[in-house]
């Protein structure tokens, strides 16, 4: 199969998005060496008005980073920043390197944000990151789940973290029910939540329904992952309905691959 006629099927199933991606792989990695001795400690980057520098000591040009989510995701961060205010209490729920964090946390005055990554390479990122743009967020290295205790975890590269069954997670790692964890540090519900942790969204939510459905959590960003979460626990619909049953209107934003993005929303007669 020739190299243009790879490009047109992988365009023809994924996107154009998926080809730029496959390119900058194979490309990047003849330039990759040269950027290592070039490439800066710290980089900044801003979305709407607000700016954060992220450590790029794990960046390469062949490969996937999260910083990278900046440029695909810039819509969606625009769209969660638009709806965090000042005083905020804001969740991020799979925070990896603290992309959403710390551009949300150079937004907050009075608010704080409390950030949720159970992966340990990711997390000792994720604090690196908070220190560097001195930000208020608080950090907790874990994953959110229906129930407190551990489990196992894949990890494939930089994004593809998530829950596995016995012997095929390569990796340990602690769990903890939502509402728990939020009683036990006398942690503030979140206004605005966003929860993006690779189809453990629905026993996340599921351990958090207590703290989100106080009155005062307008807004949950979501993306759901439609394969992943049936391996996983629950299932697309599920997630739905409970975010239904917890008071929100839900609005579909788009989707990545087999992935989508919804908003909840709680109406203002619900608050």
């Amino acid at each position: 199969m020739t190299l243009l006629h790879r490009a047109y099927r992988l365009f023809r199933s994924e996107g154009a998005g998926a080809v730029a991606n496959e390119a900058r792989k194979k490309f990047g990695g003849y330039l990759d060496p040269l950027y290592q001795l070039t490439k800066p400690e710290y980089k900044q980057y801003t979305v709407s008005d607000v700016s954060a520098e992220f450590d790029m000591s794990r960046h390469r040009l062949d490969r996937h980073d999260f910083v990278d989510d900046i440029r695909s995701e810039r819509a969606l961060i625009e769209r969660v920043l638009s709806a965090v205010e000042a005083d905020d209490v804001f969740y991020d729920i799979g925070a990896n390197v603290g992309i959403y964090s710390c551009l949300i946390g150079d937004r907050l005055d009075s608010g704080r944000a409390v950030a949720f990554e159970p992966t340990p390479e990711a997390y000792d990122v994720l604090r690196r990151n908070v220190d560097r743009n001195d930000v208020p967020v608080e950090t907790f290295n874990v994953a959110l789940s229906d129930a407190n205790g551990t489990t196992r975890m894949t990890v494939n590269g930089r994004t593809g973290h998530q829950f596995a069954d016995g012997r095929d997670g390569t990796l340990e790692i602690e769990t903890r029910r939502g509402d728990d964890l939020v009683d036990e540090h006398g942690l503030q519900p979140p206004n605005v939540c966003k929860v993006d942790i690779e189809g453990a969204e629905y026993l996340a939510l599921d351990g958090l329904r207590e703290t989100l459905g106080d009155p005062n959590c307008r807004r949950v960003f979501c993306e759901i992952h439609t394969e992943k979460v049936r391996e996983i626990g629950g299932s697309a619909d599920e997630v739905e309905t409970l975010l239904r049953e917890l008071g929100f209107d839900l609005e579909y934003l788009g989707d990545r691959r087999a992935n989508y993005f919804v908003e909840a929303s709680r109406p203002p007669e619900r608050r």
